[in-house]
């Protein structure tokens, strides 16, 4: 979240209506207080976002977000890596760059359907 004194972060969570839980980070060695957000969202004053789960098919599922979230993300910089090596290229191979334009439309896809299963 911050470099910021985790106390003075917790007192604006507070301000901004922010509701101080029971439960705290998860994170070895951190054991701050977790807060849960107007939104919904629970965030550690240290460390932002955090899952919190209850059962193992839970974790799994937040697991398999993340791995898919860093995947389409390493993804996507490649494609359009590779799109603005090609396009520098005196003899622009017009199917290679549609192939990769393809790749980054598949990618916009995925984070739409992801982004559905995410809203309640």
């Amino acid at each position: 979240m911050s470099s910021q004194d985790p106390i003075k972060i917790m007192a604006e969570l507070l301000k901004s209506g922010a509701v101080m839980l029971a439960e705290t980070c998860p994170v070895e060695g951190c054991n701050l207080p977790l807060f849960k957000l107007k939104s919904g969202e629970v965030v550690c004053p240290l460390h932002g976002r955090i899952h919190v789960v209850k059962t193992d098919e839970e974790a799994k599922e937040v697991y398999s977000r993340a791995a898919l979230s860093m995947l389409l993300e390493k993804v996507e910089a490649t494609a359009i890596r590779a799109i603005d090596s090609l396009i520098s290229e005196p003899d622009i191979d017009s199917t290679e760059i549609i192939k990769w334009l393809e790749v980054l439309e598949r990618v916009a896809r995925l984070k739409i359907i992801a982004r559905k299963r995410d809203t309640p």
